[in-house]
């Protein structure tokens, strides 16, 4: 892309500096917008890091982060508990919720349990993807189970488990910086559409077709994949993938709406009410040092002014892949990696835009 020779983060090897794991695709449209910049740029092998030089002036950012940012403000995003505590602080809607650390004995999950209307969501601290995230808890049984399995995605001496009531309405992931909303987007559940003729797993294989869906994790639309989590959403259904559905019918394959498990963006910036604008701006605010953003947003009409009982935040990412608001399933293209840059490089922002943009 843009004749930059390969996309490998640099690895250190007792042989020398070779090619590593792949640069995803977020990392590489900040890559490609600086390029058209003229600015100059390389990474430090073995860290992951890149070093952008634009007129003599040096740069740094890791990931998703801009070196402007503060460690408060990422470490508070990576523990979803800090995350919590910051947003009730500026009295900004959250689930009602509780963490729970692994030094707390099974009394207090039970003590949890009780305190909170049902159905619930329990997810690890301190992960990410959606992975080990468990919905439409009812039981105590699934309950206990499912803290349990939280606890196995990190072994931080200071990580646990959230447990929230399930918030109402439809989620949507909103890109913000201190500044401005730069998109924002309905993230829809792996789904897929019936034309009563085709079962449930060729659907999912026609879909997975698509050539912009890939199968890493961190690219902009990814492929449905097919696992116990899918299995046992269809068989709470009713279904299985020789199912048939009718035509037209959609089938959702999973309760979380994650793009990095096979979701649909549908790009909502231009329709959205401007008072979700007004949160999202809060959300950064609330947070120390936290620049850049993914926040996820739960709202149940998000053309309509928004008030404490219409809408949640759910968790705030510190290091987001952007590239789903330039890529989205639906939608415009926010150009999410050239604003990124601007945060390292603000004067950018008074120059024209590169020709063909």
């Amino acid at each position: 892309m843009n004749g930059i020779p390969d996309w490998k983060y640099k690895v250190i090897r007792p042989s020398g500096v070779a090619d590593g794991h792949l640069i995803y695709l977020s990392t590489r449209e900040v890559l490609v917008e600086a390029e058209k910049y003229g600015i100059t740029w390389e990474e430090v092998p073995g860290t992951r890091t890149f070093r952008l030089n634009y007129n003599g002036v040096i740069r740094y950012f890791y990931a998703q982060v801009p070196s402007s940012a503060s460690a408060v403000g990422f470490n508070s995003c990576v523990d979803k508990s800090i995350t919590r505590a910051f947003l009730a602080h500026a009295q900004i809607s959250i689930p009602k919720g509780f963490h729970i650390s692994r030094h707390d004995d099974q009394a207090y999950w039970l003590e949890v349990f009780n305190a909170l209307q049902k159905p619930l969501v329990v997810k690890p601290s301190h992960g990410n993807q959606g992975q080990n995230v468990f919905m439409d808890i009812r039981d105590q049984h699934e309950y206990l189970t499912a803290v349990a399995e939280s606890f196995t995605f990190s072994h931080e001496a200071n990580s646990g488990a959230i447990v929230e009531e399930t918030a109402a309405g439809v989620e949507y992931r909103i890109l913000a910086t201190r500044e401005k909303v730069i998109g924002i987007l309905n993230r829809v559940p792996a789904n897929v559409i019936g034309d009563g003729q085709h079962t449930i797993q060729q659907l999912i294989e026609q879909k997975n077709s698509d050539p912009r869906r890939s199968d890493i994790k961190e690219d902009a639309l990814i492929k449905i994949p097919i696992d116990k989590h899918v299995l046992q959403h269809l068989a709470h259904l009713g279904m299985t993938l020789e199912s048939i559905p009718a035509e037209g019918e959609q089938v959702f394959l999973r309760l979380n709406s994650n793009i990095s498990t096979g979701g649909d963006s549908i790009d909502v910036t231009d329709t959205a009410h401007p008072s979700v604008t007004e949160i999202a701006l809060k959300v950064m605010a609330a947070i120390p040092g936290l620049e850049f953003a993914g926040i996820d947003f739960m709202t149940t009409d998000i053309q309509a002014e928004q008030q404490p009982g219409t809408y949640n935040i759910i968790e705030v990412n510190g290091s987001p892949g952007f590239c789903i608001h330039d890529y989205p399933y639906q939608g415009k293209n926010r150009h999410a990696g050239r604003e990124f840059l601007f945060l390292i490089y603000p004067e950018l922002k008074d120059l024209p835009l590169p020709e063909g943009d």
